[in-house]
């Protein structure tokens, strides 16, 4: 980081960038926004952009990590304080919370639309040492909920993925897209879940 900034500066800075990528990922998507937005969001030059960041896309990689922790954090959170419901609805609401979070923040969006351009133009070492795909935070989340599944974890996996597809059929799909969703994620558990009440 630059001399120039303070440690204060820096964070205050930083979180600016971070909000600013985060908003426009939802609204304009990464490709159609520069570094000189980002950087007149935060208040700073273009050249001081890139004492923060190697390029947008690494701004955005950080976006991308930062809502997918948020995501899974949030689906543990309703796995492991949700106790009394039996564990495929537990799952299941695991599941639309996630799906909830995402549509509000039209994450879908950004997944579909820019995820491919920017885990190609980050480093492959950095890739390989911070960026964990879906497949890696599932299995975690259902090894530390206790879920029990009566499939393996690679198909729970394209499940969850598959119905997270219906998020970008939303339009498509009408008035009716949430209880369509609620049918589909319901039935996946109750097949995908053990029960764990008698």
């Amino acid at each position: 980081m630059a001399s120039a900034f303070t440690n204060q500066e820096q964070s205050i800075i930083k979180k600016a960038l971070k909000d600013a990528a985060a908003e426009f990922a939802a609204t304009i998507g990464m490709k159609k926004t520069t570094v000189d937005q980002l950087a007149n969001e935060a208040g700073i030059s273009k050249g001081a952009f890139y004492r923060f960041y190697d390029s947008k896309e690494s701004l955005f990689f950080e976006v991308l990590e930062d809502e997918h922790a948020e995501l899974y954090n949030a689906a543990l959170q309703v796995l492991t304080t949700q106790t009394h419901l039996p564990a495929p609805k537990r799952a299941a609401k695991a599941i639309l919370k996630i799906f909830t979070i995402m549509e509000k923040r039209s994450l879908m969006d950004f997944f579909a639309n820019d995820m491919p351009s920017i885990l190609r133009k980050i480093p492959p070492e950095i890739l390989q040492e911070h960026y964990h795909g879906d497949d890696v935070h599932i299995k975690d989340i259902i090894t530390q909920s206790g879920l029990k599944l009566n499939v393996s974890y690679e198909v729970a996996s394209a499940a969850i993925r598959g119905l997270m597809l219906t998020l970008l059929y939303r339009k498509e799909i009408g008035e009716h897209y949430h209880s369509v969703l609620t049918i589909l994620v319901e039935g996946a558990c109750e097949k995908m879940v053990k029960s764990d009440l008698s």
